[in-house]
Protein backbone atom coordinates (compact mmCIF):
# COMPACT_ATOMS: atom_id res chain seq x y z
CA UNK A 1 0.00 0.00 0.00
CA UNK A 2 1.06 3.59 -1.06
CA UNK A 3 1.81 5.27 2.31
CA UNK A 4 0.07 8.66 2.95
CA UNK A 5 1.74 11.65 3.57
CA UNK A 6 -0.47 13.39 5.98
CA UNK A 7 -1.98 16.82 6.91
CA UNK A 8 -0.07 19.21 8.90
CA UNK A 9 -0.16 22.86 10.71
CA UNK A 10 -3.68 21.99 12.47
CA UNK A 11 -5.08 19.49 9.22
CA UNK A 12 -6.45 16.53 10.36
CA UNK A 13 -5.05 12.65 9.28
CA UNK A 14 -9.04 11.49 10.21
CA UNK A 15 -10.46 11.73 6.94
CA UNK A 16 -8.17 9.38 5.26
CA UNK A 17 -8.10 7.01 8.16
CA UNK A 18 -11.57 6.93 8.33
CA UNK A 19 -11.67 6.21 4.61
CA UNK A 20 -8.44 3.50 5.26
CA UNK A 21 -10.88 1.97 7.32
CA UNK A 22 -13.95 1.47 5.91
CA UNK A 23 -12.09 0.27 2.89
CA UNK A 24 -10.37 -2.83 5.23
CA UNK A 25 -14.36 -3.34 6.55
CA UNK A 26 -13.94 -1.78 9.64
CA UNK A 27 -17.48 0.14 10.52
CA UNK A 28 -18.54 2.39 12.77
CA UNK A 29 -20.62 1.75 15.63
CA UNK A 30 -21.62 3.47 18.17
CA UNK A 31 -21.48 7.95 18.57
CA UNK A 32 -19.40 10.01 20.82
CA UNK A 33 -21.22 10.23 24.55
CA UNK A 34 -19.56 12.65 26.59
CA UNK A 35 -15.93 13.58 24.29
CA UNK A 36 -15.80 13.59 20.30
CA UNK A 37 -14.15 9.52 19.91
CA UNK A 38 -16.84 7.47 18.17
CA UNK A 39 -16.57 3.81 18.68
CA UNK A 40 -15.32 1.93 15.74
CA UNK A 41 -15.46 -2.10 15.38
CA UNK A 42 -12.38 -3.99 13.35
CA UNK A 43 -13.41 -7.36 11.83
CA UNK A 44 -9.67 -8.17 11.70
CA UNK A 45 -8.57 -8.03 15.03
CA UNK A 46 -12.43 -8.21 16.51
CA UNK A 47 -12.06 -4.80 18.68
CA UNK A 48 -13.72 -2.36 19.51
CA UNK A 49 -11.67 0.87 19.76
CA UNK A 50 -11.70 5.12 19.91
CA UNK A 51 -11.60 7.26 17.06
CA UNK A 52 -11.18 11.11 17.60
CA UNK A 53 -12.56 13.78 15.24
CA UNK A 54 -9.50 14.98 14.90
CA UNK A 55 -5.98 13.47 14.44
CA UNK A 56 -3.70 15.39 14.10
CA UNK A 57 -0.30 12.94 14.96
CA UNK A 58 0.75 11.09 12.52
CA UNK A 59 1.45 8.44 15.10
CA UNK A 60 -1.77 8.10 16.61
CA UNK A 61 -3.33 8.14 13.29
CA UNK A 62 -1.00 4.66 12.96
CA UNK A 63 -1.79 3.60 16.16
CA UNK A 64 -5.55 3.54 15.03
CA UNK A 65 -4.33 1.30 12.49
CA UNK A 66 -2.38 -1.07 14.54
CA UNK A 67 -5.41 -1.63 16.89
CA UNK A 68 -7.53 -1.99 14.02
CA UNK A 69 -4.77 -4.78 12.53
CA UNK A 70 -4.04 -2.49 9.26
CA UNK A 71 -0.30 -1.83 8.25
CA UNK A 72 0.88 1.82 9.54
CA UNK A 73 0.26 3.89 5.61
CA UNK A 74 1.18 7.77 7.29
CA UNK A 75 4.53 9.34 7.37
CA UNK A 76 5.55 12.94 8.68
CA UNK A 77 5.25 15.54 6.29
CA UNK A 78 8.35 17.35 6.18
CA UNK A 79 8.68 21.14 5.50
CA UNK A 80 10.18 22.71 2.36
CA UNK A 81 13.04 24.12 4.91
CA UNK A 82 13.79 21.10 6.35
CA UNK A 83 14.18 19.03 3.02
CA UNK A 84 16.61 22.31 1.87
CA UNK A 85 18.79 22.21 4.98
CA UNK A 86 20.01 18.58 4.36
CA UNK A 87 20.93 19.22 1.11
Amino acid sequence: MAKVIGSYRGNSFSADLVAILKEAGCNYHAPAHRGNHDIWFSPITEIYFPLDSKILSHNTANAILKIAGLPEQFVAHQDEDDENKSE
